[in-house]
């Protein structure tokens, strides 16, 4: 504490000794702003000092004579902005908007491409609404995720009662319909989310183009990805074909090291005893594979088995005669001529 102000028994306080200590501490308010006026961005809470540095030798002193006549002035324009008063904060000033141009790093992120159902849902002017990921479970008075792990939609897969339609087949499994359903939904989603992917980046690339350019970095980013994604899929529909090329589907088959499991493959073997319109019908799709277009329209056509058609008479006689032909059949089996049953037979 200055010497002016501190008092014993026989000395008190002066006030022109305060006034005179406080401005002795205090450097004051006052900034001198020449010989060029500062600048400022107040919304940035910026204070710019134009003027040159001397030509002598700077120091410590010098570098913070100039920072604090510089922090100074940025108060003292601040205090001239609206306040108004706060009793938790204190005085409180609104600042402008800024006004200096600062340079991105990047540029400017452009708008993300449009899906097909989001420009279908802009061309009918629907509003589509983001699901909650949470939903209420009434059975356990609980929060549970919509999707994933322990999800809502995985519900019909275990519970343990099912509902089934009078009119349902005996043999239904419920739990495996619902989570093959889900599967579905679920491979339909990933189809959906290349063809996306894949529209963006050809109508990233056309755009580029259009403007006398190769394309910007985000198009080639999408571009690669669709690919990418593409060439997943079809190794994987590969796999999966070469795996159903065995008689037992590749269950038996040795698996490499990291391959999954696919699922829901399963043989399937028609009963012994069925409808002979249904074993019909079969036999037809098989013969729209196999035959030529002759033979599928008089199969057609045909009421039966045996037709002219369908079977070739000359071959067929020759089989069950041994060769011999229809001579034979009308003679009773005995042979045409030079044969046993020839002219000597009859002596």
């Amino acid at each position: 504490m200055p010497a002016a102000i501190v008092s014993n028994s026989t000395t008190s306080l002066d006030g022109t000794a305060l006034a005179a200590a406080s401005s002795s501490k205090y450097l004051p308010t006052t900034v001198d702003e020449t010989p060029s006026p500062y600048q400022f961005d107040l919304g940035l809470l910026t204070s710019i000092n134009p003027n040159p540095l001397p030509s002598t030798p700077l120091t410590s002193a010098t570098l913070t004579s100039r920072t604090r006549d510089g922090i100074q002035s940025l108060i003292n324009r601040i205090f001239t902005l609206p306040i108004v008063p706060s009793p938790d904060h204190g005085p409180l000033a609104t600042l402008p908007a800024f006004t200096t141009r600062l340079p991105r790093e990047k540029s400017m992120p452009k708008p993300k491409p449009l899906t097909k159902w989001e420009k279908f849902a802009k061309q009918k002017g629907i509003q589509s609404r983001k699901k909650d990921k949470l939903i209420f479970d009434e059975a356990t008075s609980t929060w549970v995720p919509r999707w994933g792990f322990k999800g809502a939609n995985k519900d019909a897969e275990e519970q343990w009662i099912h509902e089934l339609k009078n009119n349902g087949q005996n043999d239904l499994d419920p739990a495996a319909t619902a989570k093959k359903e889900r599967l579905a939904k679920v491979k339909k989603n990933e189809k959906q989310r290349a063809g996306n992917l894949a529209r963006a980046a050809s109508s990233s690339a056309a755009a580029g183009v259009a403007k006398g350019g190769l394309g910007d970095a985000n198009a080639a980013k999408l571009a690669r990805a669709a690919a990418r994604e593409k060439r997943k899929a079809e190794l994987e529909a590969d796999v999966l074909r070469s795996r159903a090329s065995t008689a037992s589907l590749g269950r038996f088959d040795k698996t490499l090291k990291g391959e999954t499991k696919q699922k829901g493959l399963k043989r399937k073997f028609d009963p012994n005893e069925k409808d002979t319109r249904e074993e019909r019908q079969g036999n037809l799709a098989l013969l729209e594979k196999l035959g030529t277009s002759k033979l599928r329209k008089a199969a057609k056509s045909a009421e039966g088995q045996g037709d002219k058609e369908l079977v070739n008479t000359r071959k067929a006689v020759q089989f069950a005669t041994g060769g011999h032909g229809v001579t034979s059949m009308r003679d009773g089996g005995r042979g045409g001529r030079g044969g046993r049953g020839g002219k000597r037979g009859r002596k």
